[in-house]
């Protein structure tokens, strides 16, 4: 689990791969909001339990949880 005093505003936040997805807009107990476009055009809230790493002033986020098909 990673330490959310690592997680500032201002830091870019990407997925997995390396895409970046937005930056760190504003920072709670919980989670952060991740905020697109400049000025941001929508806020995304996430939860640090869904943080996979923080290296340097980026964020990377873990894959979302998928949810396997219903069986017959």
């Amino acid at each position: 689990m990673i330490d959310p005093g690592d997680i500032h505003e201002g830091m870019t936040v990407k997925d997995r791969e390396g895409r970046k997805l937005g930056t760190v807009s504003n920072v709670g107990d919980t989670h952060f909001e991740l905020g697109q476009g400049s000025p941001a055009r929508r806020d995304y809230m996430v939860h640090f339990h869904r943080v996979e790493r923080v290296q340097g002033r980026e964020v990377y986020l873990a894959a979302a949880p998928t949810t396997p098909p219903p069986e017959d």
